[in-house]
């Protein structure tokens, strides 16, 4: 288990929102804690994603002047990104000057796939003609997925899915971040067809990510500049999930 201590730390600032193009960065440990049979590093500022929405974590390494760990792992606890690893190599201490580095190729492959799937969102509305309520996601680095609500399969309609998603890519939109009181940032979404339902009440400062004028919710992962970042996509498979809710799979690829 993570120590008591770790709620006295103050929350980490969160490089990635700034910048979620950051590869590297300097930083100061707050603690460095045994968790189970493995270590968790607070600092003071990351740019290691951790965690959530839908968004696999960050790997990488941090690095001080006699030790460092490779990251496996981050997750968040009490609002500080706990950087988890199996072994310190050297030595660590709390109060060290250490920088951070991601793995920058797999961090771009997600921010790829994720833009991806709120972009397959409104090529699904031009394919079928009608906004689906998305009910379930998934982000991976060799593939992203969305589950949706549909009558009938996509099966057929997974080429014409695919040409519509390329086609939006090419319009190069830029993707963009803001925040909004919630009353607002419903209102905002409703627009694109989304709503705030599943986010927890207590929330009431939203991070909106809208490809521009294209679709817009409630997101706090990574995300490209533009779509044209993407390259291609790719509409790898569908399969029926059952009570009218069909899985595509999709992922981003490179140039065209």
């Amino acid at each position: 288990m993570i120590s008591r201590s770790m709620k006295e730390n103050p929350k980490t600032q969160l490089l990635y929102y700034e910048d979620s193009y950051l590869k590297e960065f300097n930083a100061q440990t707050l603690e460095i804690k045994k968790i189970d049979n493995r270590y968790g590093v607070i600092l003071d500022r990351t740019a290691f994603y951790p965690v959530g929405g839908g968004q696999p974590s960050d790997t990488g390494v941090i690095r001080g002047d006699r030790g460092e760990v490779k990251v496996l792992r981050v997750r968040t606890v009490e609002g500080n990104v706990v950087h988890i690893a199996d072994k310190v190599k050297g030595k660590l201490r709390p109060g060290e000057k250490v920088r951070g580095a991601i793995d920058w190729g797999r961090r771009h492959t997600l921010m790829k796939n994720h833009t991806t799937a709120h972009l397959m969102a409104e090529a699904l509305r031009r394919v079928t003609g009608t906004p689906l309520e998305i009910v379930g996601s998934a982000i991976a680095v060799d593939k992203a997925r969305l589950d949706l609500t549909h009558g009938k399969s996509l099966g057929p309609l997974l080429l014409t899915i695919e040409e519509a998603a390329n086609s939006i890519v090419k319009e190069g939109r830029l993707v963009e971040v803001k925040m909004m009181k919630r009353e607002a940032a419903e209102e905002y979404v409703k627009r694109f067809h989304e709503s705030l339902e599943t986010l927890p009440p207590q929330v009431q400062n939203v991070r909106i990510v809208e490809t521009k004028d294209l679709h817009a919710c409630a997101c706090g992962g990574t995300h490209v500049r533009t779509t044209s970042e993407i390259g291609t996509i790719e509409v790898l498979k569908r399969r029926s999930k059952g009570k009218g809710v069909e899985r595509i799979e999709f992922v981003a690829g490179g140039p065209r």
